[in-house]
């Protein structure tokens, strides 16, 4: 799985013109978002590789952590992905890539659409909603927020059924911190959102099953065809999803977590 990691990471930072040497490195800041009741220390030896090889990285703890499950809403956890970049940049870094994975992963995906200041985004197993007749306990929680929030009782702190590796996990949250990350109408809702309504609004350089891409490919990927819009700053988006057919964007959802 780290080798897995490391492949997309690298990928990206070649795409995004940030991978070059060692000195160019020390110029370069990632920002690594952990998964669903997750932690920094997850990425402790990705990380420490990173540093290695002489970027400067900053792994927060979100506000979906073990500790911090649902704190707050999504659009406000986003502004902590801000201060982190924001750190790295006044630390020297020019140039900064912001990588996630599982929720971390489609939350870098809305983050490279809705932010200018990053170099690029890694989105490594996104998480994203799946199909709810096959998860009643969460098609459950996600009908008793709705109507709690209905009801004039949105900020009531209350417990639900939330996914954590494909398993139901309970949790505690207010129901309009729990639909700022669930339901058909957020964007990061499901990978199938977020290719619909965010991807098409920062043309990626490369969207694949990172399992599918080989470092060659990765490496020699050229840039979109002429005509095609460039943003600014770009955006390499590497989309890796167990589900995702080899070569393909990822659209359909994989278990949150």
């Amino acid at each position: 799985m780290r080798a897995f990691l490391a492949l997309c990471l690298t990928g990206a930072l070649v795409l995004a013109g940030v991978h070059s040497s060692a000195a160019a490195a020390q110029a370069i800041g990632v920002v690594l978002l952990h998964g669903k009741t997750g932690a920094p220390n997850q990425f402790a030896k990705l990380s420490a590789a990173l540093t290695a090889a002489g970027y400067t990285v900053a792994a927060p703890e979100m506000c979906w952590s073990k500790t911090r499950i649902f704190d707050k809403p999504f659009p406000d956890c986003m502004k902590e992905v801000d201060a982190a970049v924001a750190t790295l940049k006044s630390g020297g870094a020019a140039k900064v890539v912001v990588a996630g994975m599982s929720q971390g992963g489609i939350a870098v995906l809305d983050y490279g659409v809705t932010r200018q200041g990053s170099a690029g985004i890694v989105a490594m197993g996104s998480a994203g909603d799946p199909n709810l007749a096959k998860f009643p306990t969460l098609a459950a929680s996600e009908k008793t927020a709705t109507a709690l929030i209905n009801a004039g009782k949105g900020d009531e702190v209350t417990e639900l059924q939330d996914l954590v590796n494909g398993k139901p996990a309970p949790i505690k949250a207010t129901p309009n911190v729990f639909m700022s990350f669930h339901g058909p109408a957020v964007a990061i809702g499901s990978l199938k959102n977020v290719a619909a309504d965010n991807l098409p609004r920062r043309p990626a350089w490369c969207a694949c099953s990172c399992r599918a891409c080989p470092t060659a490919a990765l490496s020699s990927a050229s840039p979109a065809p002429p005509g095609t819009p460039t943003p600014s700053p770009p955006v390499a988006c590497l989309i890796a999803s167990a589900s995702a057919p080899s070569g393909s964007a990822a659209t359909s959802a994989t278990p949150r977590g």
